[in-house]
């Protein structure tokens, strides 16, 4: 049966690892638990869930990618920003599960599930979610964060008492800001030059397993301002969308012309 890679970060935050291997964050406080992301929806969440806590759980979408989605219906009802709304629902839709169920057999993965009736599954009730929306989970204090840039609803969510960020794509190492929902660069600069000034010390993101120290903001905002199309190379992937890849050292931004317009 497909399952996750559950790693314990500390005794309230735990990462768990979807077979595809996207970071999906489990939030669990005194009287309530979070769940941050759902995954490519390939393995069963809420039997990992349940695992670890038995606390009522709220589930929040960090934005509404194939790999961060797929997994809500596996729930009656998910929070995720009304600007991804329609990119939720494209990317919860039978023509991109169709891909992610090509992408398990490339993996050498087989599917433990009635694949006709998954790929039809759709995605869940989507709540609206407010910036600023403080989930207290008792003891735990976690505030939605605007990071939009990646995509038009991306958030994050902050950990107070822990002074730990929960990211999905919005700041990375390797940031695609050409997909046709991502705001402008200048925008992108304008949200990591915000969030870095909010009380954290720490940050985790969905592709990489990781604490990220603060100060890597820092390269992420210099690299997106010296990125040009003239000073970027070809990047392999969605070549209708012209995407070009500028690199630093170990941080990369792909862009293409209207997205550095």
């Amino acid at each position: 049966m497909l399952g996750f890679n559950i790693t314990k970060i500390n005794p309230s935050l735990y990462l768990l690892k979807d077979p595809l291997g996207v970071n999906i964050f489990l939030m669990v406080g005194e009287n309530k638990a979070l769940l941050f992301d759902t995954g490519h929806g390939v393995a069963y969440l809420p039997t990992a869930v349940k695992a670890l806590t038995d606390k009522p759980l709220t589930v929040v979408l960090g934005h509404g990618h194939i790999d961060h989605a797929n997994g809500a219906y596996q729930f009656d009802e998910v929070y995720l920003r009304e600007p991804d709304y329609e990119l939720c629902r494209e990317h919860t839709g039978t023509e991109i599960r169709t891909t992610i169920i090509n992408r398990l057999k490339e993996a050498g993965l087989k599917a433990d599930f009635n694949e006709d009736a998954w790929i039809k599954s759709g995605a869940c009730k989507l709540k609206p979610l407010d910036i600023g929306t403080v989930f207290d989970l008792g003891g735990l204090n976690v505030e939605v964060i605007d990071m939009a840039g990646h995509t038009g609803g991306s958030i994050g969510l902050l950990i107070k008492e822990q002074r730990i960020l929960i990211d999905s794509d919005s700041a990375n190492s390797h940031c695609w800001m050409f997909v046709p929902q991502s705001l402008s660069v200048k925008e992108y600069i304008k949200m990591l030059e915000r969030v870095k000034e909010l009380d954290f010390d720490v940050f985790y993101v969905a592709h990489q397993d990781h604490a990220h120290p603060k100060s890597d903001f820092d390269k992420y905002i210099t690299v997106a301002k010296n990125a040009t199309l003239e000073n970027s190379e070809p990047y392999e992937n969605w070549q209708e969308h012209k995407p070009r890849i500028y690199t630093e050292g170990d941080v990369s931004i792909v862009v293409n012309e209207r997205t550095l317009g």
